[in-house]
């Protein structure tokens, strides 16, 4: 389960949000959000079978209601929630140009993005000697893993 939907369960389990919540959105608040809540767990599955199997996920209506499917080489191999009989059959006609990447969503380009400037931080050199004779700044490489030798 990934960190956001922990941090939903925890935010439902409180008390003050369920009461906020009834007296902002009514008293079928709960039941919704529950709903809301079962969706985003089923992307987050999706998105990581796709990320495990090296895939792509996408969005379809399948017997109308919503899923969230996982491709392997341009075929579903399964859909969030399950989808009755066969899914290949069922998405014959579904679009394949809107396929996504894990990798290509905005929270994992962020923190690919973050871990190469910390590797490339670690690999880096540190100052030392700031101010030294003739002006000139003693440089000392810091050795893998961010150690200083």
């Amino acid at each position: 389960m990934g960190p956001w939907l922990i941090w939903l369960m925890r935010l439902l389990r409180n008390k003050r949000f369920r009461s906020w919540l009834l007296a902002t959105a009514g008293p079928r608040a709960l039941a919704l959000f529950m709903v809301w809540l079962e969706r985003v767990r089923h992307r987050q599955t999706a998105i990581g079978e796709a990320d495990q199997v090296d895939g792509m996920f996408s969005a379809a209506i399948v017997d109308g209601r919503r899923h969230v499917i996982v491709w392997k080489d341009g075929e579903p191999i399964s859909a969030y929630p399950p989808v009755d009989g066969d899914l290949a059959t069922k998405l014959r006609t579904h679009a394949r140009r809107d396929l996504t990447r894990p990798d290509d969503l905005p929270s994992r380009r962020a923190r690919r993005a973050l871990g190469e400037a910390v590797a490339r931080a670690r690999g880096g050199a540190t100052r030392v000697g700031e101010g030294v004779g003739d002006g000139v700044q003693k440089v000392r490489r810091l050795a893998p893993g961010g150690r200083r030798p």
